[in-house]
């Protein structure tokens, strides 16, 4: 009787490198096709879906909102998940009319843009291409728009400031930026008081080489009387008040065509009468 037998490594096939290759390379080929399947599921089935087909504008802008999405530069090509909204927000705030712009991604396909434009805080005649001409200012001294209509000339005049060669979203010197911040707050918490200011002239305003002053003086001219008033640089609801009240009081005391000007600057009132 004869047997045979067949000798085996006992570390088995596995064990060679033909083996753990053959275990690992299932897994992994496994893997790769889950990927690539999640890419061309992406590409064609994901990507179509997550493209941006609405967009929500809220603007307070006198742009109708096709304008205001043009400035965005949103083609509807962008998608959901590659769309940046920091860029859009730059090219929004490019414009001078845009104060600030806020755009938020809404999964899947939707941008939600919110657009806050510049108010007028006053109107300072400042020079364009070399001629004289009204613009518009904010709070934050920048000139949004140059020319004016009828309605927009209805608010205070800034004179006396030295804005040079003007342009869209120029900013004016930063030195005159608290008085523009002081209108435009009379103007949102007493409109009564801001539609009483006709003028507001800047004094001493040229400071070292033809620059805008640290601090200066305005001549507040109202509606109201032809008698102004001399503040240091400050135009808030409390000195229209106190204006008001001490202008009513000289009137009834019968010297008030003897006032050349009130002066509020140091605290208390001082007037000088005409012919001194």
């Amino acid at each position: 009787m004869s047997s045979a037998y067949a000798l085996r490594d006992p570390r088995g096939t596995e064990s060679s490198p033909r083996g753990r290759a053959s275990r690992w390379a299932r897994p992994l080929l496994v893997a790769l096709g889950s990927v690539c399947a999640l890419l061309l599921a992406g590409r064609f089935i994901a990507e179509p879906v997550m493209q941006i087909r609405h967009v929500i504008v809220r603007s307070d802008l006198p742009l109708a909102d096709d304008q205001v999405l043009a400035l965005s530069g949103v083609t509807g090509a962008e998608h959901w998940y590659s769309v940046t909204t920091p860029a859009i927000e730059k090219r929004l705030e490019a414009n001078p009319l845009v104060r600030r712009a806020e755009v938020v991604k809404v999964f899947p396909d939707t941008l939600r843009m919110t657009v806050w434009g510049r108010v007028p805080a006053g109107l300072v005649l400042a020079s364009v291409n070399g001629r004289t001409v009204p613009v518009l200012v904010d709070s934050d001294g920048v000139v949004y728009k140059i020319g004016s209509s009828s309605a927009e000339v209805d608010m205070p005049v800034v004179s006396g400031v030295s804005a040079g060669e003007t342009t869209l979203g120029s900013t004016l010197p930063r030195a005159y930026g608290h008085l523009f911040a002081d209108l435009l707050a009379l103007r949102e918490t007493a409109p009564a008081l801001y539609a009483l200011v006709s003028e507001v002239r800047v004094v001493s305003a040229h400071g070292p080489d033809g620059q805008a002053p640290a601090g200066f003086d305005v001549l507040l001219y109202l509606t109201c009387s032809p008698v102004p008033v001399r503040a240091g640089g400050t135009v808030d609801e409390g000195l229209i008040r106190s204006t008001l009240m001490v202008l009513d009081l000289l009137s009834r005391q019968g010297v008030l065509q003897t006032i050349e000007e009130l002066d509020f600057r140091s605290g208390d009132v001082v007037y000088r009468t005409k012919g001194r």
